[in-house]
């Protein structure tokens, strides 16, 4: 078991803003170093590493991008979580010396920010992460990775990113998914009731494709996840599991769903924590849940279950924290 550090922001250190003018943001780093099929589909421009455990990562986006999200002017965080996502395999390969071919397994993954990002205008946006990787303990069995880094857009620190995540050998990775307990024929999920479907832009998409939870009639603020195993992004490459980054864009829709129909105008998500405890197959419905958060307000704990088990759980906040509100503590 992990557990995730407040993503408290680092202003007692020099930043890496002197790095920025020598980072290439103009050409993609190679996509099999983020485990991409698309040059579309990679954020990251480059790295440099500045210590240790210290690098600076540039990304750029794009404004059309699915992450993207059209449903107000600003930037939307999940393309931050893929960006810290693109950035933990990123460096594992490049300085870690992670060999290619390796599954990754994500185990947690944290955007909080402080400020709202910019819009991605239509030149795109580049942002920086300056980014503390920390390797495991000499003498640990398991190559278990955690990151932190602080995000900065337009030589601002708007907020904080982290990951961990876990390299796996081709042979173990095999093995943990032949070992991935299936139900008894007698007791494997129920097929899912009828669903409901629900406007691209009641999720904040534009296409129908782009949706990803569709309502269930018998259950209120519940869904289920609707995956196109042909979708350009979310399956860009193959996948033997739902893609963890399927379940975090399915929780921020569901959250955005709860909190119009709870509370019109709740604003952006600023914060969203994501916890990974199982893998998700592909042939098997998968509920969401959402319930507002202890204390209420605009936060919402939102959970992936498939079947008896518990894939994922997050913590979701659309609007900003109060000051008092603004370190969280996660655990994976």
């Amino acid at each position: 078991m992990y557990v995730m550090p407040g993503l408290e922001m680092r202003t007692d250190r020099p930043g890496p803003e002197l790095y920025w003018g020598r980072l290439n943001f103009d050409h993609r780093v190679p996509r099999e170093s983020v485990h991409k099929a698309a040059d579309a589909e990679v954020f990251l421009t480059d790295a440099e590493r500045l210590g240790d455990e210290r690098f600076a990562v540039a990304a750029a986006w794009r404004r059309d991008h699915y992450l993207g999200h059209h449903d107000g002017c600003a930037a939307d965080p999940v393309l931050l979580a893929e960006t810290a996502r693109q950035t933990a395999i990123h460096l594992s390969h490049r300085f870690l010396d992670v060999p290619h071919g390796m599954p990754f397994v994500l185990n947690a993954v944290t955007v909080d920010l402080t400020e709202a990002l910019p819009p991605l205008g239509a030149h795109g946006l580049a942002v920086g992460l300056d980014v503390v990787c920390r390797p495991p303990a000499e003498g640990a069995r398991r190559l278990r990775l955690e990151l932190e880094a602080d995000v900065l857009v337009q030589r601002r620190r708007l907020g904080r990113v982290g990951v961990h995540w876990e390299p796996m050998e081709p042979r173990r990775y095999a093995l943990l998914r032949r070992r991935v307990e299936r139900s008894p024929e007698g007791e494997r999920p129920r097929p899912a009731p009828p669903r409901v479907p629900l406007p691209p832009a009641r999720v904040g998409q534009l296409a129908e494709r782009d949706v990803l939870i569709e309502a269930d009639p018998l259950r209120a603020n519940g869904w289920w996840l609707r995956l196109d195993q042909e979708h350009p992004v979310l399956f860009d490459h193959e996948s033997d599991h739902v893609p963890g980054m399927a379940l975090v864009e399915a929780f921020r829709q569901a959250s955005q769903v709860a909190a119009a129909d709870g509370e019109p105008g709740a604003g952006a998500v600023t914060l969203i924590v994501v916890r990974f405890t199982a893998f998700g197959e592909l042939d098997a419905p998968v509920a969401i849940i959402a319930e507002p958060a202890e204390g209420g307000g605009r936060t919402f704990t939102v959970r992936a279950r498939q079947g008896d088990r518990e894939l994922a759980r997050a913590t979701v906040r659309r609007g900003m924290a109060e000051p008092a509100l603004t370190r969280l503590d996660a655990a994976c």
